[in-house]
């Protein structure tokens, strides 16, 4: 658990309790609310990381937040469309995420796959149930496709997601 002291509205020092009181012993090993109150001791919170599948999260510095110690970061998005550098294809996330989707409905399609070739090399009526569940499947890829291609940000191609 990390720690920061406040004092006069800014923080002094950052650590944990060992490293903030070396000289100091504590009953039970932890240093109790009345001790950290008097020392102007408070728990640093964590600040907003978003998701790391969509944007580049680095850490910050901790920083007094209404009057609260907070590690900060710094969410860069990544980039949406496919860029050429230097002559490389390097994916952006509508590419990433549009075969993610692809591989999925694959998957999910692959164990009734045996029942389609058996229809078109033997004629043998493929289950209901089974045509319904494929097409839910083929139909949601399709969905989640389109709505990637039109994600006009990460923010909104997270929510698609």
């Amino acid at each position: 658990m990390m720690f920061a002291i406040v004092k006069d509205g800014s923080i002094t020092a950052t650590g944990n309790i060992k490293q903030l009181f070396p000289n100091t012993s504590f009953a039970g090993g932890a240093a109790n609310a009345d001790f950290k109150t008097a020392e102007g001791v408070m728990d640093i919170v964590q600040g907003e990381q978003k998701d790391q599948k969509y944007y580049f999260v680095t850490q910050g510095n901790i920083e007094l937040v209404d009057g609260v110690p907070t590690q900060q970061y710094t969410n860069t998005a990544k980039r949406l469309a496919d860029e050429t550098i230097d002559g490389v294809l390097h994916q952006g996330l509508k590419s990433v995420v549009t075969e993610e989707v692809k591989v999925t409905a694959n998957k999910l399609l692959s164990n009734t796959d045996w029942m389609v070739i058996r229809k078109a090399e033997r004629d043998v009526a493929i289950p209901s149930a089974t045509a319904t569940y494929r097409a839910a499947v083929i139909t949601e890829c399709a969905r989640l496709e389109s709505a990637i291609a039109g994600a006009g940000d990460v923010d909104a191609l997270a929510t698609v997601m």
